[in-house]
């Protein structure tokens, strides 16, 4: 019989044949993990998703380039330095770290995709890495998973990782995924790094396309801060060990597109709470916008609304900031027939400030916020999630550097 969804251990390796290791290569000052691998056991079909900003770092051009083909088996990944606005020497550094994992591991350089997360404009220090690589090769194991997760950290307090299985046609398949995040969080594809397994079988274009459309509804809703990485990526690699064919139309590509979905919401999610000296989530949900298009763009400009934030991090019932963030948004309304909701009670009625306004305090300081705007404009829907904006995230991002 076949079982619901189940909530398992393992992360990014509990997904049959995946292997995970970390180790510390000297990258930061603290003795902790700042490099990891995760590796297939087997070929795999990849497909990736990555920053619009027009600034790149060398992993991710490189990584961009070689899911062309639709095939990966390891992903390298470091902490504590972006390898961004390195120039040449800084590609040729990229280059060369994935070299040394693809011949440890036997593989063509083509199947090891790279990411990087850290402080912009520094060199890798490759010599203490080259000298690491055998050693993370070696450790690669499933149990090791954490230990990944913890090794692409930086300003996060907490590895982030999920996994789950389900039983489908008397087969198991499963999905599992880890990420980093806390600063510099605003989504045109995702600001953070994360990697997602699963054993079933996937075609690469068909995996592309789940990809992006999961992608859209999950990352691509969330803000910390409103600013865009360099490094930005989703690595997804599909492996078959499951026995599972995920073809269009199937219902093994429904329920994987469902897993995944979970998987990466479960992941934005704790990306948000994580959120660099935040306290509160919130969550704006925008309806009756003329188009979906504006309905996300209002939302957006909301949750990124630094005014907005800081109103959440006091407890501070201005709902005049959301208004006007929503009015300096793409979204077109009639501000006579604004509505807006906090935690269900209407506050804004017809572009008014209601009396019992200062009652939203309660509210909004409950450790979740949900925000409904209603513009009466269409029928168009959007929504975003956000945190506050305290002054623990200025003192970190103040001394970032140094």
């Amino acid at each position: 019989m076949n079982g619901p969804y189940r909530v398992i251990p393992g992360g990014v390796t509990a997904a049959k044949g995946f292997l995970a290791s970390a180790v510390n290569a000297g990258i930061k000052r603290l003795k902790k993990p700042d490099v990891s691998l995760v590796a297939s056991e087997g070929p795999a079909t990849a497909a990736g998703v990555f920053t619009t900003n027009q600034v790149k770092a060398p992993p991710i051009l490189i990584s961009e380039a070689r899911l062309r083909g639709g095939a990966a088996q390891a992903i390298l990944l470091n902490s504590g330095c972006a390898n961004c606005m390195t120039g040449d020497a800084g590609m040729r550094d990229a280059v060369r770290l994935g070299h040394a994992v693809a011949g440890l591991l036997r593989l063509p350089d083509d199947r090891v995709l790279m990411a990087s997360t850290g402080l912009i404009g520094s060199r890798l220090p490759m010599r203490k890495m080259l000298r690491k690589m055998p050693e993370l090769v070696a450790s690669l194991r499933p149990e090791h998973h954490t230990a990944a997760a913890l090794g692409i950290l930086t300003t996060d307090l907490r590895p982030k990782e999920f996994a789950m299985e389900r039983v489908i046609a008397g087969r198991t398949i499963r999905v599992g995924g880890m990420a980093k995040g806390a600063g510099m969080i605003a989504p045109s594809m995702a600001t953070m790094l994360a990697v997602v397994t699963t054993d079933a079988r996937v075609a690469a274009p068909v995996l592309r396309r789940l990809l992006r459309e999961i992608t859209e509804n999950t990352f691509n809703r969330m803000t910390v801060d409103g600013d865009m990485s360099t490094n930005d990526c989703v690595l997804l690699l599909a492996n078959g060990r499951s026995g599972v064919s995920a073809h269009p139309g199937s219902r093994a590509l429904r329920e994987l597109r469902g897993m995944l979905h979970q998987a990466l919401e479960h992941l934005a999610i704790e990306i948000v709470r994580d959120g660099e000296g935040s306290t509160r989530l919130m969550h704006v949900e925008v309806i009756g916008a003329r188009t979906d298009q504006e309905a996300q763009a209002c939302a957006r400009h909301v949750a990124c609304s630094s005014l907005v934030k800081t109103m959440l991090a006091g407890g501070d019932p201005n709902v005049g900031r959301i208004a006007a963030a929503a009015g300096a948004s793409a979204a077109r309304f009639d501000p006579r027939r604004l509505d807006v909701f906090i935690e269900g009670h209407r506050l804004v009625s017809g572009g008014v400030v209601g009396r019992d306004a200062l009652a939203a305090r309660e509210w909004l300081r409950r450790p979740e916020v949900r925000v409904r705007i209603e513009l009466h404009a269409g029928h168009g829907t959007g929504w975003m999630r956000t945190c506050d904006l305290t002054e623990e995230y200025v003192r970190i991002n103040a001394h970032y550097a140094t």
